[in-house]
């Protein structure tokens, strides 16, 4: 009885937020100068669409239209920001007061109900991740109890996003809440029911991005012998569903392409690729989404995972090494028979063991036409120039030092470290080994 209820209530629950409509945001903080970004989220990525010059400790973004949602604000880079609420039907003005520097510290938004529990969520999530951290940390736990806490911190949020979202039913976080789980979990077909495919505004946040991942493990039914097509079946069964609205549809393509290439980094199965390459070839220039209008955006963003693949040419980049020198890829390439692109991060123990090892191969074979590009995705410059001596890591080293939101970092489609790309001396990518044991493995092979 209780489940029907539950059932019963998320279907009553769907409420529209797809009016769009023009907001002005605008805000005083700490900072003297400097710059304000403006990114809007789509699942669990963000991209910048405004920026405004800081002036007398304040700021104002020019009037434009948004459809409700997440965004993200940042004060000169993407590792000091806040998510948002922007909901047109709520404030014609988005007014933001931050009275730290760092802008999650503390901040209030005037007359803003969306963003007041956005807030109150904010603050519960980065007090259960405090805990998750420590929990970690604490090396006197058992794996099972450790396990055990986690469980139980994430019930805790769960339990605090339900309270939230039935105390304030009318905003757009509590729409997020009330749907991140399906009242049909157990039913493959009727598992998106209480999803309205049509309001665009359920792709600007991480919603949609979690629901299909739980549509992929609860009901691929993958096997390679009896049903090897499993997941061909999931994108076309979604795609059914998304088609609705052409930004929904542009998304759902989208985020599984990003879920298939991320598993291809992580997986010797070439099934993988081939379900990018299905959804790049099928629905972003094919037929297979019938009418749904393309952005040319999003044609471009796909066609990027092309790009990664072996035999595709990889995006040039120009970073400054640890002496502020100017290291250029394609030069590093023309003058080496095979280039190495090692994407790794000093913080990272799973890479401090990795790469010295390989730092002994290379000191012995450089000679024969193999050069490194070491990329790190560090924040911190001295620890990183740190690192470089005390290892000795004499291969070309660069950082643009924001981490994963480096802009190589997310051309490459970067998601975790060590990540290795081989190129030939026509920069066409040759190999992407999951380890430095796999790349000694492909260079030995092919190294004269």
């Amino acid at each position: 009885m209780k489940k029907l209820l539950i059932i019963v209530f998320l279907l009553i629950f769907q409420i529209s937020f797809s009016q769009s409509g023009n907001v002005v945001i605008k805000g005083s903080l700490k900072s003297v100068s400097g710059k304000m970004y403006l990114y809007e989220i789509l699942g669990t990525e963000s991209f910048l669409i405004d920026s405004a010059t800081v002036q007398n400790k304040s700021f104002q973004f020019k009037s434009r239209s948004f459809i409700t949602g997440y965004y993200k604000l940042a004060l000169s880079n993407e590792s000091n920001s806040i998510e948002i609420v922007v909901n047109p039907n709520e404030n014609s003005v988005l007014d933001i007061t931050f009275s730290q520097y760092r802008l999650a510290t503390d901040y209030s938004v005037k007359n803003s109900e969306e963003n007041n529990v956005k807030k109150m969520y904010n603050e519960k999530m980065a007090e259960i991740e405090k805990e998750v951290n420590a929990n970690k940390r604490n090396t006197g736990l058992s794996v099972e109890l450790r396990r055990q806490n986690n469980l139980d911190l994430q019930q805790e949020l769960l339990d605090f996003g339900n309270e939230l979202a039935s105390l304030y039913p009318n905003t757009y976080t509590a729409k997020v809440l009330f749907h991140a789980v399906s009242p049909y979990q157990d039913v493959s077909h009727k598992f998106f029911d209480d999803i309205d495919f049509s309001d665009e505004t359920i792709i600007r946040s991480n919603l949609m991005t979690n629901r299909i991942q739980q549509y992929m493990i609860l009901h691929s039914n993958y096997d390679a012998k009896n049903n090897p097509y499993a997941f061909y079946d999931v994108v076309d069964f979604i795609m059914s569903k998304a088609k609705k609205n052409d930004r929904v549809a542009e998304f759902c393509m989208y985020n599984m392409l990003d879920g298939f290439y991320n598993t291809a980094g992580t997986s010797t199965d070439t099934m993988w690729s081939d379900l990018c390459n299905y959804i790049i070839d099928e629905y972003f220039f094919g037929d297979a989404c019938g009418e749904v209008e393309i952005s040319d955006l999003m044609k471009e963003r796909a066609t990027k995972f092309k790009d990664l693949q072996i035999g595709s040419v990889p995006p040039d980049f120009s970073i400054k090494d640890q002496n502020e020198s100017v290291v250029n890829l394609k030069s590093v390439v023309n003058q080496n028979n095979y280039t190495v692109l090692l994407f790794w991060a000093s913080h990272c123990s799973h890479c401090m063991v990795e790469l010295p090892k390989f730092l002994t191969w290379y000191n012995a074979n450089k000679n024969k036409g193999v050069e490194v590009v070491a990329i790190a995705l560090d924040a911190n410059k001295s620890k990183w120039t740190q690192t470089i001596n005390d290892y000795n890591f004499n291969w070309l080293n660069v950082s643009q030092f924001l981490v994963y939101k480096s802009p190589v970092c997310k051309d490459y489609k970067v998601k975790k470290t060590p990540t290795i790309f081989v190129l030939d001396n026509s920069m066409k990518i040759v190999s992407k080994p999951k380890d430095t044991e796999g790349l000694k493995q492909f260079l030995n092979s092919n190294l004269k």
